[in-house]
């Protein structure tokens, strides 16, 4: 009598999961936008915003296993550098980015909407100040989103493999689940890259964050700036990323190498 293994079963996945993931870091990343220290002696604050991305990446997982984007700004390089889309597929899975972009705004709306609550408090907050000119700032803020978009997609790239007889590497959901050790270089070199583009550009390099450090400035009406700036940062980091795929030759070498 021959034995037939049975399908594995694929759990239903809970469209809920991305969103509540997302918001909760989506919120963290704007908090720590206008930190408060809770001593002028704090020598810590400066690096409160690197350090909430060496948290998340390294704390925080979807139910890939994955670290979440917490910005619509990664959601958008990791699509370029095909992190959304399947073997064989098309298109990218427009359904799990929108889930994801959707919490991230959720989150960022709570965070908002208790800051403008308490805007005059916030008065005093460790809030980014621009020594530049509006038009240099703007330039730095694109050029700033250009190169961390840019660092966010190879960062992440070597957590996945090539595909055994397809060109291209895995997404996420194919993926297998990255270790603690893979996790950490790659945390460290976000929150790296991330302080050292704020402090050199005096940026935030997200739109959304930008436009809550204004408003509680007291400067939207010209905000347009920046966040024209950084959308076109966003947008040359997508374009260099699938200009810059992997090429045949170097995911034979990753297969090689076992990567």
């Amino acid at each position: 009598m021959s034995l037939t293994r049975s399908p594995p079963i694929k759990t239903p996945e809970s469209p809920l999961k991305h969103v509540v993931l997302e918001a909760l870091a989506s919120a963290l990343v704007t908090y720590a936008a206008v930190y408060v220290p809770e001593a002028p002696t704090d020598y810590l604050k400066q690096y409160v915003g690197s350090i909430c991305i060496l948290a998340i990446v390294t704390a925080l997982k979807d139910s890939h296993y994955f670290f979440p984007d917490a910005t619509p700004m990664t959601t958008a390089v990791l699509w370029a550098a095909t992190l959304y889309t399947d073997e064989g597929k098309q298109t990218a899975d427009w359904a799990e980015i929108g889930r994801r972009v959707f919490g991230q705004l959720v989150g960022y709306g709570v965070a908002f909407a208790v800051a403008a609550a308490n805007k005059d408090a916030l008065q005093q907050a460790d809030l980014l100040v621009y020594t530049a000119s509006d038009g240099a700032h703007a330039f730095n803020e694109g050029l700033g989103t250009l190169i961390e978009g840019v660092a966010i997609a190879y960062a992440t790239i070597p957590l996945l493999s090539p595909y055994t007889n397809e060109p291209g590497i895995q997404s996420k959901a194919e993926a297998n689940p990255p270790t603690a050790g893979q996790l950490w270089p790659v945390a460290a070199s976000l929150a790296v890259i991330h302080y050292a583009l704020e402090r050199v550009f005096q940026g935030t390099m997200n739109p959304l964050t930008t436009v809550l450090q204004y408003y509680l400035q007291g400067r939207l009406a010209v905000v347009y700036g920046p966040v024209i700036a950084q959308l076109a940062g966003l947008a040359l980091a997508c374009l260099y990323i699938q200009w810059c795929a992997p090429s045949s030759e170097t995911l034979a070498r990753l297969r090689k190498r076992g990567v």
